[in-house]
């Protein structure tokens, strides 16, 4: 039996090359973002519930609430690894974005300079 070498990945030129710590605050901000959108169509449901939705669609409207909360903790995390991750550590961040459809998001995490705005606006819909 001989040892085959295994396929390399291709190396990623250095200014294509994202630090870990950076990637992880944008996606952590934007896990926020998405919690803020959750957060509105909460609110939204309670209101429209209040014309006398049945218990049942009430009941289902809670999972809003739980999405809500997972992107919270979820941005935590990555706003936690950000702070942790060894400024040694980056990545290309071209392949993560491949096939990302909506392309204000693909805009804001390639983005060089760091987003200080990242209030929620409204973006392309896919439609099913």
């Amino acid at each position: 039996m001989t040892a085959q070498p295994q396929p390399t990945s291709p190396i990623a030129l250095p200014e294509n090359l994202l630090p870990l710590g950076e990637l992880s605050r944008r996606l952590a901000a934007e896990l926020m973002s998405a919690a803020a959108v959750c957060r509105d169509c909460e609110h939204i449901a309670g209101d429209l519930a209040k014309g006398g939705a049945a218990l049942e669609s009430i009941s289902r409207l809670q999972a809003l609430d739980e999405l809500s909360q997972r992107l919270h903790g979820l941005s935590d995390v990555l706003q936690r690894i950000g702070l942790h991750a060894s400024g040694e550590w980056s990545l290309s961040i071209e392949p993560l974005l491949e096939g990302l459809g909506l392309a204000d998001l693909v805009v804001r995490l390639r983005a060089a300079e760091a987003q200080t705005d990242w209030a929620v606006e409204a973006g392309e819909l896919d439609f099913f």
